[in-house]
């Protein structure tokens, strides 16, 4: 397994056997940090050509309105043409973060990610989200 530290806030592995990338949040960041981290989160996605992203916000939990707009106005669109398809990203939350108006606010509906190169959902449950990756051939 292939692994990356970002600072003090963000650990990244490449799970070889799963084909798959799993970004953990270790701590709050603020708009700086979370672009960074998604930017490195992309780079190690790159090297591997791993469209599967299992992001652990639990112990993150801050939700922002300006970090949801930069992911789905900057980094969002350039997964299909760095990744070379469609990128499917899991969100692991703590669950009372699903009753979260913030939160639910931020991350689009389901209908936003019809037709594009990306798909993400929400789940309270590790093994809900690894399953939910394998349920579309990436």
């Amino acid at each position: 397994m292939d692994q990356v530290q970002v600072d003090d806030f963000l650990d990244i592995s490449y799970r070889a056997d799963l084909d798959m990338l799993v970004a953990r949040w270790l701590r709050p960041v603020d708009l700086p940090e979370l672009q960074a981290g998604y930017e490195q989160i992309l780079l190690t996605s790159q090297a591997r050509i791993c469209r599967r992203w299992l992001i652990d916000v639990r112990r993150r939990y801050n939700t922002h309105q300006m970090g949801a707009h930069w992911m789905v106005s900057n980094l969002l669109p350039r997964l299909g043409p760095l990744l070379g398809g469609r990128t499917r990203l899991a969100y692991l939350l703590a669950p009372m973060y699903l009753r979260d108006s913030a939160a639910d606010s931020a991350f689009p509906p389901q209908s936003y990610f019809e037709g594009k190169p990306f798909i993400g959902e929400r789940f309270t449950e590790e093994s809900a989200a690894i399953e939910w990756l394998y349920t579309e051939a990436v």
